[in-house]
């Protein structure tokens, strides 16, 4: 039997079998259409249902063929013209379903799944272009249709039109409101345009309709954290993450949170995650080498720095690891290779606050040395501008940015060196208020404190000396010492190093062998163990040169460093820092708390802290007072929380002296 129409016994068989389909029934309606078929095999209804059923159960080979089969036999069968397009848009065959849809649409120009159809596959094959294109006539074709709108809304959002994305996805929403994709659609839309608040309300709203969406969380997530809603971004990732947990963004995400609160084992494990999900992820191995550099573990960041940047070399974060790691193993050209790489004609970084905020300038260092800001200035509030300022070219100072106030945080002079002359020019012409000038920053290098705090009563600062390498080289260091007018027991340390990188204790000449290359400075030492054998390390740090306490650390070793000194194992030894961050005047006594206020009157910067000791006799010990102290939030359940009262006066009494400099009026040039 070779017509196209079906013999009347036939058409009853087609009817049995398409009421079994319809209903679920599928091996019965199977076994019928192939009774058909098995009497005609070119009836053009059965093959093509028959199609539909393979297609639908999972068998897209045989779908197919069989689909195939109609079109060869009706070439204007337009419905099996579009479900063989929707196939192979479904197997991922791009420009097959291109060409389908379009034919299907040749054919039946009122099909909106083949309009919908075409304007999807052409954002998914890349053609943001002519996406657009077809989502806008879908849209005018069919605008009672949500789809449609959606379909325009997500070829805008991959073309880069996130504001007119944002616009077809809420006329999806207004026909259909409950329609979960175009709400996360929308949240999407809104993120991509820099609306983040909007972005947060168009995912809660998803998240009404179904709260175990877990891209709804994600999106929610992603818009928390622009907005600097730190914590409760991470709650809304670790949601995301327990929903679908096969999404590697959500893990990145996740693991970026977790390593800016300095949660180091949390941030490994998610970064980990993102990395199972996608091995090839060259963000997720950036982050990995940060995490991993933050917490001295090496080989490893230095591991997953390099294959980040085997993946994509552009990436700034594994250069700025490699240059850390190289610089700290004396690779200095090495270092400056990478430091060059990411930072030429890529100095500046802005990174606004989510809503009307002041803005400040932060010219720093590529070098080691910057003052840290995580707590003292928040993303939440406050809006800045990183400037690697040695990269900074004349045309780049006479065209920077609006800004409100300027703060200068490269707070170590040893490593200011390439700093200095662009710092000069940019300063010749700067009109706003200048935090922390470089002058005052360089009265604070280690052998200059004692001659800037000489005379203050109740205060101690022991003798320094820097040693240049060329003298070192040249008399050895025994004789670049006595030359230097000093003699053990002293303390030895790399100029420009911090966290007590390369420091060593010297009890006698015989010690004084040879150092690694580079300039060292040597340091008087005196003995500050108190009356019960331990070694107790105060820190203040001073706004507009007012004191406020920060830490103690107290070890049984002379070398005290809060994360190494074990405060955390030693619940007497935390309560005596709480006494002291809750009442400074009666834990260390008026006498040093006046010496310490005197000390930060005399450094005369806006910002800056000191670590110190307090002798037997009541006197203030200086180990050192410059503007790199770190001063950084605790876990809010953790065994250091009694920290974080501390650290928000601190960071509120910034911001006050930020937004009064702020306030002042343009200076005329």
């Amino acid at each position: 039997m070779t017509s196209l129409e079906p013999s009347p016994d036939l058409h009853a068989v087609l009817a049995a079998a398409l009421d079994n389909h319809q209903t679920g029934r599928t091996i019965e309606a199977e076994q019928l259409y192939r009774q058909v078929l098995a009497q005609d095999p070119s009836d053009p209804t059965a093959l093509y249902l028959l199609g539909l059923l393979a297609f639908e159960t999972g068998r897209a080979d045989e779908a197919a063929q069989l689909l195939e089969s109609v079109v060869a036999i009706r070439p204007d069968h337009a419905q099996a013209r579009l479900t063989l397009a929707q196939l192979r848009h479904w197997r991922g065959e791009h420009a097959a379903a291109i060409a389908g849809y379009r034919r299907a649409l040749a054919l039946a120009p009122d099909r909106a799944e083949a309009a919908v159809g075409l304007a999807n596959v052409l954002r998914e094959a890349g053609q943001a272009v002519q996406a657009i294109a077809e989502g806008e006539a879908a849209a005018a074709a069919f605008p009672r249709l949500a789809e449609a709108w959606m379909a325009l809304g997500s070829a805008r959002l991959a073309g880069g039109e996130p504001a007119s994305a944002a616009s077809a996805f809420e006329a999806a929403i207004a026909l259909d409101p409950v329609r979960l994709a175009a709400r996360t659609g929308l949240a999407n839309a809104r993120l991509a345009a820099g609306q983040a608040a909007a972005a947060e309300a168009a995912a809660a709203a998803a998240l009404a309709i179904d709260p175990l969406c877990g891209n709804a969380w994600f999106l929610r997530g992603a818009a928390l954290r622009a907005l600097c809603r730190t914590d409760e971004a991470i709650a809304a990732l670790e949601r995301a993450v327990v929903l679908d947990p096969g999404r590697p963004a959500a893990h990145l995400d996740l693991g970026g949170l977790y390593a800016e609160r300095g949660v180091a084992v949390a941030a490994e494990a998610s970064l980990l995650a993102a990395l199972a999900l996608e091995p090839s992820s060259a963000e997720a191995h950036a982050s990995l080498g940060a995490v991993y550099l933050r917490a001295g573990r090496k080989e490893l960041a230095e591991r997953h720095s390099r294959l980040a940047l085997a993946l994509d070399p552009a990436l700034i974060a594994p250069h700025q690891t490699l240059a850390s790691l190289l610089a700290g193993q004396g690779w200095s050209a090495e270092a400056k290779r990478h430091r060059d790489t990411a930072y030429a004609g890529r100095n500046l970084f802005v990174e606004p606050a989510p809503g009307p905020a002041m803005m400040v300038l932060m010219p720093i260092t590529a070098e080691a040395g910057n003052t840290p800001v995580r707590d003292l200035m928040p993303r939440a509030r406050v809006g800045r501008m990183r400037w690697v300022i040695e990269y900074a070219t004349a045309e780049q100072i006479a065209q920077l940015p609006p800004y409100d106030v300027v703060f200068n945080a490269i707070g170590d002079v040893d490593l200011a060196g390439p700093t200095r002359a662009p710092m000069r020019r940019f300063l010749a012409r700067c009109e706003r208020p200048v935090l922390n000038p470089p002058a005052a920053i360089a009265r604070t290098r280690r052998d200059r404190l004692p001659a800037l705090l000489a005379g203050l009563p109740g205060v101690v600062v022991p003798r320094a000396r820097r040693l240049s390498a060329t003298v070192i080289r040249r008399h050895g260091l025994a004789g670049a010492v006595e030359r230097s007018g000093l003699a053990p027991p002293l303390l030895l340390r790399p100029a420009g190093a911090h966290g007590g990188r390369g420091l060593s204790r010297v009890e006698s000449v015989d010690e004084l062998r040879a150092p690694p290359a580079g300039d060292l400075y040597a340091t008087a030492y005196c003995d500050y163990r108190s009356r019960d054998g331990l070694y107790r390390k105060y820190r203040v740090i001073y706004v507009d040169r007012r004191p406020y306490p920060y830490h103690l650390a107290i070890s049984p070793d002379w070398l005290v460093h809060y994360e190494s000194a074990g405060m955390d194992a030693h619940a007497e030894r935390r309560a005596e820092e709480e006494r002291f961050v809750d009442e400074p005047f009666a834990a260390i006594g008026p006498s040093a708390m006046e010496a310490i206020a005197a000390i930060g009157v005399r450094m005369d910067l806006d910002y800056a802290g000191i670590d110190f000791a307090v002798l037997d006799d009541g006197r203030v010990l200086v180990f050192e007072a410059n503007a790199t102290m770190l001063a950084h939030a605790e876990e809010p359940d953790g065994p250091f929380a009694y920290k974080n009262p501390a650290v928000a006066e601190i960071s509120g009494a910034f911001e006050r002296l930020l937004a009064a400099e702020a306030d002042q009026p343009q200076s005329e040039s």
